[in-house]
């Protein structure tokens, strides 16, 4: 099959995502369209874009003000031409193997799944990609364009749903690509955290002292024993401490939340 003949349009958004956004769109160059959604980049990203455009790649360019990220995804979705739709981030690249099982799940014969899952490969600050026997995160990415539906009202940890179907990719992976430091991810868990508790407030979703307790906990048996970060020495072990200070922090904000919100 040729480059840029699948019937996949790739979603992109982006803002100053200049050392990452080239491989990026690389991977992609099996899709028919790549829609590529900016927000106000302020380095070079833009100039690289246009770089791609320049070789042939099928990319439409949008400038979106940031009204945070399910309404930048769904106007991402509304741009699409394609059947399928592939939901990808600036900072990851789809490997070889998920190149060619997208080509194939997404031949007209295959009509029966609505969405599929994939599996992303993270990048570990001082070990690289996390150990291949690591049961690496399952991503709603790839999906029908017409069945796919997006909460606007979440503020963090969207996600593209579809009603019918779906499956899993077992061969290939996304590579997330970027390395965080520590104190990058305390600061992405510490916002993110605020974003995920403050639609939770609005839901009416209550603090709860087992919770508090025992999910940051059962969040770091998860990570560290369930998904075997432990292969990857110290680095999963940080890995999966860091998903259990996101949990804690969550609960505690959102115990800190009720009370503040209690007028008694």
């Amino acid at each position: 099959m040729t480059r840029f003949s699948s019937p996949v349009s790739a979603l992109v958004i982006c803002m100053n995502e200049a050392d990452m956004i080239g491989q990026c769109l690389e991977s992609v160059d099996f899709c028919a369209e790549i829609i590529v959604v900016d927000s106000g980049s302020t380095d070079s990203t833009l100039d690289i874009i246009q770089e791609f455009i320049a070789k042939g790649y099928p990319i439409r360019l949008f400038h979106n003000d940031w009204p945070g990220f399910p309404r930048q995804r769904q106007f991402a979705l509304d741009q699409t031409t394609q059947p399928w739709c592939l939901s990808i981030e600036a900072d990851e690249a789809v490997d070889d193997l998920l190149r060619q099982s997208i080509m194939t799940v997404t031949q007209p014969q295959n009509n029966t799944i609505d969405g599929w899952f994939v599996r992303r490969r993270d990048k570990l600050k001082g070990y690289g990609y996390a150990h291949r026997w690591v049961l690496h995160n399952r991503l709603l990415r790839l999906f029908r364009r017409d069945k796919a539906t997006m909460d606007v009202d979440l503020r963090v940890h969207e996600s593209f749903e579809v009603p019918g179907e779906t499956g899993t990719i077992e061969n290939g992976v996304l590579l997330h690509r970027r390395e965080m430091t520590i104190a990058e991810d305390l600061a992405r868990a510490n916002t993110y955290s605020s974003l995920k508790v403050a639609t939770l407030v609005e839901r009416g979703k209550k603090p709860g002292l087992i919770r508090l307790v025992l999910s940051p906990l059962g969040n770091f048996l998860k990570f560290y024993l369930a998904k075997r970060y432990f292969l990857c020495g110290r680095h999963g072990f940080v890995y999966s401490m860091m998903v259990m200070v996101y949990s804690f922090a969550t609960e505690a904000k959102l115990y800190e939340a009720s009370r503040d919100n209690d007028p008694t």
